[in-house]
Formats: C-alpha cells, structure tokens, sequence
C-alpha cells in the first residue's frame, strides 16, 4: 500500500498580532485628546459668517491701504489651540481681541510683512513686493492697531450674531508658542484664508474659541430645524416640475416588423374610439383624459382621476 503525502503548505492561522494589525489599518484609532466635530449646519453657518467677513475685511483694506485687497475663505475647522499654533510661522502678528465676559479671546493672524505693506501704503509710500518681516515699530504698532479696531468691528458683524459681542483690540502677539492666552487643549474654531493685496500673497487666519459660539450654533441649528415644518414639505412637493404624457393603449409588435417599417405604413393601435387617453406622470397613471382643443393648442379633459378608481 502506497501512502502518497500532500506537502503543499496551508496558511497559518492569523495571529493576534496580525488581526491587530490588520484592525489598525482598517479602523484608525480615535483621538480622545482632539475635540469632537462640527455638524454640518453649523460648517454652514461659520462658512457663511466667514465669508461676509472676508468680504468687509477686503472692501476695509482696499479702503485704508488703497490698493487692492482680496480674501478667499479656504476651510473652517475645529482644533485644539495647540494645533492651531502649531500650524502658524515661528514669527507672525497675532492681534488678539477681547469677548465681553469672557476669558479666551479671539484672535486675527496675518504676516508680518503683510502689515508693514500696510503701513507703507498707509503712509503714503508705494511698494509692489513685501518688505522684510520685523515686529512694530510704536507707530507702526499705533496704526495697525487703528486698522484692527475696525477688523474686529467687521467680524462681529460677518458671524451675525454667533459672538457674545464685539470684540475689542488688546495687544498684538508676535511669537504663537509663547501666547498664552488660552489652554493648549481648548477648542477653538480656525478659518483660514489666502489673502491678495496688488501683486503680493499671503494666508491669514481667523481664531475663535469654540465655547464662545457654542450655544448660539446650536441654538441657530435648532431654529433652522424647526423652521422646516410639514407644511414647507408639502409646499416643495406641490412646487415641484412634473412632465405630464397623454399615452394610448400600448401596442405589442415583434422586432422584425420594426425593422421592416416603412413610410406610409399604417399601424392599426388597439385602443378604442371611445376610450379616454392614459395621463402618466414617468410611468406613473395619475388620470385617465379625452382629447381636445382650444383655438390652435390641443388640450385634454379630465375625466377620471387615479384616486377615484381605488
């Protein structure tokens, strides 16, 4: 008797190392330490206050400046303020501005080089590049303040309302990792922006504190839920275009007599003299109609709904 051994190899039971492995990759692992998400209502919502604000930021610069400003809103996310730190140069003007009541400001981020562009257009000077960046001289300082207290002036008025209240310039910040004005951990919301002034590109970078808007986004999403009521359903449903069919009685043909087809052919169609014509919605028999006519148009009249037959 022969006994014939089949070596072929048969794959290995998966490991718990393995099964882990495979987990990690299909399922990354929640970070506890990042705030949660936005819904996105309220993306919605801050993206359409921000970008009022952008709007107002660059109708002011091209104002004060007097060349040409624009701002294009890039993204609005919620992070933890050590992230947002992190993501901004070592060196760069962070005017923070103070929230009635409370304690975390919130914060306007732009170049260095961008303000002194500022200051140098201001001052009746004329330079189509950015200078070199520096902190502020006390007149430099004296005049991006004044530009900023209407900066703050016009963010209030973009986010309509999601602020406490305006907020008021405190002091400009020149190094992001050593302003300590608000914890490392806390939430705040960032909309960033690339900003254009003449020939000269920059970012810029809005700064908020996520508790301070909080409880007005939700009470915003809440009142923009309420606000779609069964009634503005029905409203949308009635409003909504439909193209309507007048359909004889289907005829049933083989495929060769399609083929054979000609002009003058007569096809002789099963629906009766007297029967109504078929009014469809899609495929969808909504009423059964006769034809007519009203001066030159071709009209038909109603004669049994879809409802009336059940």
């Amino acid at each position: 008797m022969t006994i014939t051994v089949d070596e072929t190899a048969v794959p290995a039971a998966p490991t718990a190392e393995s099964v882990r492995v495979d987990g990690a990759d299909r399922y990354p692992a929640y970070d506890f330490s990042r705030p949660a998400q936005l819904d996105r209502e309220s993306i919605r919502h801050l993206e359409a206050g921000f970008e009022a604000f952008a709007r107002l930021w660059s109708a002011q610069l091209t104002a004060k400046v007097r060349v040409r400003a624009h701002l294009a809103l890039e993204r609005v996310e919620l992070v933890s303020y050590e992230e947002y730190a992190e993501t901004l140069p070592l060196t760069t003007a962070m005017v923070v501005g103070s929230l009635v009541g409370r304690e975390e400001p919130c914060v306007v981020q732009f170049g260095l080089d961008s303000a002194l562009l500022w200051v140098v257009q201001m001052m009746g000077g004329r330079s189509t590049s950015l200078p070199e960046a520096r902190t502020f001289t006390p007149i430099e300082l004296a005049l991006v303040r004044h530009l900023m207290e209407d900066t703050f002036e016009h963010l209030h008025a973009g986010l309509d309302g999601l602020l406490p209240g305006e907020p008021r310039f405190s002091a400009v910040h020149y190094n992001p990792q050593y302003m300590q004005v608000i914890s490392a951990a806390a939430a705040v919301i960032v909309a960033r922006y690339s900003m254009r002034l003449g020939d000269a590109e920059n970012t810029a970078t809005v700064m908020i504190p996520a508790s301070a808007v909080a409880d007005r986004l939700a009470a915003s999403g809440s009142d923009a839920a309420a606000a779609h009521t069964p009634a503005h359903t029905v409203a949308q449903v009635r409003s909504t275009p439909l193209e309507l069919t007048l359909r004889l009685a289907p005829l049933t043909i083989g495929a060769g007599e399609v083929l054979d087809l000609a002009p003058g052919d007569l096809l002789r169609l099963p629906h009766p003299e007297t029967s109504p014509f078929e009014l469809v919605a899609g495929n969808t028999r909504i009423a059964l109609a006769t034809p007519g006519s009203r001066g030159s148009r071709l009209t038909c009249l109603i004669s049994t709904t879809s409802e009336e037959t059940h």
